[in-house]
């Protein structure tokens, strides 16, 4: 079975755990748990109204159009789909400007497009305060203020998801004697598969697009930038939101 499958008759006993029949439930609810630890599947991220369709490869068009290169925007952008198993990219054939897109899972977009409006409005507001605090300061150091912001975002959540995928979920621990590491490496298969579906999805559609790489020295107010950004919560902005290994959570 694929993991839809999995998902949709974890799903189908979930309901039936609701059933009046007393026996009919306890049986469902037991094998509903079973099925979990067998295929490292979260207890809480299965829904009884689960929709297959939210793991379709999906692209969304992100934002404004930009006239011109913003290094930071793309990068805090990236970062946020990198985290959530999507790619961006970025179409530079439009007339009026430059298009973000997001490719990344259905049910993933919508966390994609929450936080990163949420860290792009912390990174302006954070880098026009350090501006007016730092009012003997180069032109260019709002600019490179919100490079390092960008920059520190980016290592953050590398290193969120990385510890995030070690740990073994306490729902595992509830229902299992063995404490081995294997529902950590489901978690990371599922994610690897996910990058994999969104990069595939890109190249077949887009087969000549080219990697953008981007380089720049980091000026006065780029330091300033990375401290900022340590200070801001990775907490999940809206109740209910969740990442493809656990909700985002604070370091």
């Amino acid at each position: 079975m694929n993991i839809n499958e999995i998902k949709s008759k974890l799903a189908k006993l979930l309901r039936l755990s609701k059933s009046s029949n007393a026996n009919e439930a306890a049986v469902a609810i037991q094998k509903f748990e079973t099925l979990c630890v067998q295929h490292g599947v979260a207890k809480q991220d299965i829904t009884a109204d689960f929709d297959p369709e939210l793991d379709v490869i999906i692209e969304t068009s992100f934002g404004k159009t930009y006239k011109k290169r913003d290094i930071a925007i793309y990068r805090l952008i990236a970062a946020v789909a990198k985290y959530y198993n999507g790619v961006l990219m970025i179409d530079n054939d439009r007339l009026d400007g430059k298009q973000l897109k997001i490719i990344a899972s259905k049910s993933n977009q919508i966390q994609i497009e929450l936080y990163s409006e949420y860290l792009i409005d912390e990174m302006e507001r954070l880098s026009k305060q350090a501006k007016k605090e730092n009012k003997h300061t180069p032109r260019s150091f709002r600019a490179n203020f919100r490079k390092g912001f960008a920059s520190a975002i980016d290592r953050r959540l590398i290193e969120l998801k990385k510890v995030q995928e070690s740990q073994i979920p306490n729902w595992y621990q509830e229902t299992s004697q063995s404490l081995d590491n294997q529902p950590a490496l489901v978690v990371v298969e599922h994610n690897r598969r996910e990058q994999k579906a969104a990069l595939s999805f890109m190249l077949e559609k887009y087969p000549d697009i080219r990697r953008s790489t981007s380089h720049y020295k980091a000026g006065t107010g780029h330091n300033e930038g990375k401290n900022a950004a340590q200070g801001v919560g990775l907490r999940k902005q809206t109740e209910g939101v969740t990442s493809p290994t656990r909700a985002l959570t604070g370091s």
